[in-house]
């Protein structure tokens, strides 16, 4: 694929992830996030959370994470999670293929 310009990407919709490309079997997602979501776990996959534009939460078992543009959260495998943003953001997720987003529980 090479060169990715993200600001090319019509991102349709509140927490619809669209996927912007692939690095083996590790998938690049960006999506607008506003509201919370549920909370979910991933039981044998990591996520990687980096806010691109606007200001979210990840709330998890353990703590509640505010991260500003062009910070990142990882949240472990096997953490129950949410995200949450007060307005619309764009974030960039980086988890396996096979990640179900809406988490396994």
């Amino acid at each position: 694929m090479g060169k990715i310009n993200f600001k090319k990407y019509s991102i349709k919709g509140i927490w619809k992830p669209q996927e912007i490309g692939f690095v083996d079997s590790t998938a690049l997602r960006i999506v607008k996030l506003k509201g919370d979501y549920k909370w979910h776990r991933h039981k044998k996959e990591d996520e990687f959370f980096l806010v691109v534009k606007g200001l979210i939460f990840i709330d998890t078992e353990k703590e509640i994470v505010e991260l500003k543009e062009w910070e990142g959260y990882l949240v472990k495998a096997g953490l129950k999670h949410r995200s949450r943003a007060p307005e619309v953001a764009t974030v960039l997720v980086i988890e396996p293929i096979k990640t179900k987003t809406m988490g396994e529980e």
